[in-house]
């Protein structure tokens, strides 16, 4: 059992030192480069050549893409940065349209002022609308405190808005002449025959107007200007009420009625005027 265990030792120091006698030969083959060499050389470098070229290929493929790897953070950085940069942009592009709407909205405004000279006029803007649809009404930043009263005519510089209906120190209501209780007396600005224009109870025409008492003999033409006629003293004459897009006798026969597209936009309302008095006339 002791001369196998010693012959299993040496066995394996037998194999380190062929091993090694075999190193120091092929070195030696190596060295001297003699005909046994290089009849086995050319076959094995022409076997490893497409491997050696594939590692080679894939060692460079490899460098380049651990190369552009800190490049994609950069340039996910800089997207980053430039989507940043765009909605700043956005943002500013969008201020700037809404100034420049405000801008033209105000010159508007002050050129109805300019036009209307007769009337002393205070301009308001809307701050809100009343969430009913069976009422139209709508509120503005301006009440007693800047001369407001109830009664007083609403305009814009397309045409009539409507009515103060209440007012507090800073707001007043504003009833519009769509609105189903809204009354004005109007004319024909061509043939000047006179009537009441009401707002709409027809779900169909809802957002027009009625134009009532018009005599049977008037003459009425689709596209005709309606204006305000000054009877009742609430509403000053001249003020355009809307157009007519149809017209109509009664079942009567005694009158007509005419259908009226509002002047002013009353869904789009921003700033409007209230007319405080006609300069000159009587307080």
């Amino acid at each position: 059992m002791v001369f196998l265990r010693h012959l299993s030792s040496n066995r394996k120091w037998l194999i380190w030192i062929l091993a090694l006698i075999m190193l120091v030969a092929m070195i030696s083959i190596t060295l001297q480069k003699n005909d046994v060499f290089r009849a086995i050389e050319n076959p094995i470098l022409t076997f490893l050549s497409p491997i050696q070229k594939a590692l080679s290929t894939a060692g460079f493929s490899i460098k380049e893409k651990i190369e552009f790897i800190p490049q994609i953070f950069q340039l996910k950085e800089e997207n980053e940065a430039l989507k940043k940069q765009v909605a700043e942009l956005q943002r500013y592009k969008q201020n700037l349209l809404e100034y420049q709407r405000e801008n033209e909205d105000l010159r508007k405004l002050l050129g109805l002022k300019e036009k209307n000279l007769q009337f002393d006029l205070e301009t308001a803007e809307v701050i809100g609308r009343d969430s009913d649809d069976w009422f139209n009404i709508i509120l503005i930043d301006k009440g007693k405190n800047q001369g407001i009263e109830k009664d007083m005519a609403v305009i814009t510089n397309d045409g009539l808005v409507g009515c103060i209906i209440s007012a507090t120190a800073n707001t007043s209501k504003v009833m519009l002449i769509t609105d189903e209780r809204s009354a004005v007396s109007a004319m024909l600005q061509r043939t000047r025959d006179n009537g009441i224009v009401r707002g709409s109870i027809n779900e169909v025409q809802k957002g027009y107007l009625e134009m009532d008492f018009l005599s049977k003999d008037a003459n009425i033409a689709k596209g005709d200007i309606v204006i305000s006629s000054g009877l009742g003293g609430i509403i000053p004459k001249g003020i355009v009420v809307g157009e007519i897009v149809e017209a109509q006798k009664e079942s009567h026969q005694l009158t007509q009625y005419a259908i009226i597209k509002p002047a002013a936009d009353l869904l789009k309302l921003e700033w409007v005027f209230v007319v405080k008095s006609e300069k000159g006339a009587a307080q």
